[in-house]
């Protein structure tokens, strides 16, 4: 446990006097991650049924690039606020902001692979979900200590929803397993209904002309 939290000190003073490491860190962390799907990535997205919402693949890259640059930033701001000089209370909001910050790299450098390369495409939802979660956590606790950072971290949770929801789709129409099969006929189910309901509006603003006449 001291070796852990030592380690961490060791980081959060690191990132706080570099700013270019505290950039650099998700920046090549994302470059390493997305090795094994590279050359295959934009090929099995193309092949997806995408809903008319999703973006082109070749979004993906400047996007990230930039949400990477930002939170980057961000944790440099942030690292900045758990030196020795800085009050206690905001020291330990700052330490706890940077803790989940890891947790949610961990968790982002992992949803590439088991999205693209395994293709768990269930898997990868539940780590889609727990990044967002997490970088909402993240940037809560970077609120309460400097606003530029925690400002910084939004553009980062609006992608994050994004891209979870462009994964449910995906997993609803490609997922293997008992909670797909579920998935897909509840949707089907809900699309049947919203049908029935255009339908029966139809036909009762129709009626209610005919009686008018």
């Amino acid at each position: 446990m001291a070796t852990l939290s030592q380690a961490g000190n060791i980081l959060t003073t690191h990132l706080a006097r570099y700013p270019a490491l505290a950039v650099g860190l998700p920046l090549i962390g994302g470059f390493l991650s997305s090795l094994p799907i590279r050359a295959h990535v934009k090929e099995q997205y193309n092949s997806f049924d995408k809903p008319s919402w999703a973006p082109p693949a070749y979004i993906f890259p400047p996007a990230w690039t930039t949400l990477y640059l930002s939170i980057g930033y961000a944790s440099h701001l942030v690292a900045l606020k758990t030196g020795p000089s800085i009050a206690p209370g905001i020291r330990d909001l700052a330490r706890t902001g940077l803790l989940i910050y890891g947790v949610n790299l961990a968790l982002n450098w992992a949803w590439s692979p088991l999205m693209f390369w395994k293709r768990q495409y269930g898997a990868a939802l539940a780590t889609a979900g727990g990044l967002t979660t997490t970088a909402i956590a993240m940037s809560y606790f970077y609120f309460k200590v400097d606003n530029l950072a925690g400002y910084l971290t939004l553009p980062y949770i609006g992608w994050l929803c994004y891209a979870t929801a462009l994964n449910a789709d995906v997993w609803m129409k490609y997922g293997q397993g008992r909670a797909a099969d579920s998935a897909r006929r509840m949707s089907k189910d809900a699309k049947g209904a919203a049908k029935d309901a255009k339908r029966a509006a139809k036909d009762t603003v129709e009626h209610v002309k005919d009686k008018d006449l």
